[in-house]
């Protein structure tokens, strides 16, 4: 199964990275926003959904270091790591790239968490997406099976809620899909959220 999701973002984004720009200290890479940054804030916003009790009909192990995912799959892997992956298994979930147009470099002033203030000599530079661009990254699900594929609907629908990268909003619809036409799920993902 593959679709295709139209996202917006709300705010400035900006995915870390280490940048090989000298004048950039955080910057994207050559892919843009790679997919697997989308795929991981998913899996994050599915898993907090599932872990608050919003999301009853799947499980998550809830886990994210390696050793602690495979401790917890010793009485059957969950279902988020059946389609997101985990330790020594990919997973039936593939998530495009998504290419960058339009680049803005800001310079940030680092804070001090505990005082609230600005750290002395720590201003950086972030390269950042500016608010309402529109882009497009592709869906694939390796699985005809519909439970998993509205398990990804639902990690989308929720990942209007969460956020991605360093703390941008955004915003996704999705194409029509016509395979498991009964999941009422994909109603809620026709169209924009925050318009």
């Amino acid at each position: 199964m593959k679709f295709e999701v139209h996202l917006k973002n709300l705010s400035s984004l900006t995915i870390g990275n280490s940048s090989r720009i000298a004048y950039v200290d955080i910057g994207f890479n050559d892919m843009g926003i790679p997919g697997s940054s989308i795929k991981g804030a998913m899996r994050t916003a599915i898993s907090w959904a599932i872990k608050n009790g919003l999301v009853r009909e799947f499980t998550s192990c809830g886990e994210v270091r390696p050793e602690k995912i495979i401790e917890a799959h010793k009485k059957g892997v969950c279902d988020v790591c059946k389609l997101f992956g985990y330790p020594d298994h990919e997973g039936i979930l593939r998530v495009s790239s998504i290419s960058i147009n339009k680049i803005n470099v800001l310079t940030r002033v680092s804070i001090k968490d505990d005082t609230n203030t600005s750290k002395e000599h720590a201003l950086f530079k972030q390269e950042v997406i500016p608010p309402n661009q529109d882009f497009t990254f592709e869906v694939e699900l390796y699985t005809q099976d519909c439970r998993m594929l509205e398990l990804t609907l639902l990690s989308l629908y929720f990942l209007r809620l969460w956020r991605l990268g360093r703390g941008g909003m955004i915003d996704l619809k999705i194409d029509e899909i016509k395979e498991c036409p009964s999941l009422e799920i994909k109603k809620y993902l026709g169209d924009w959220l925050w318009q």
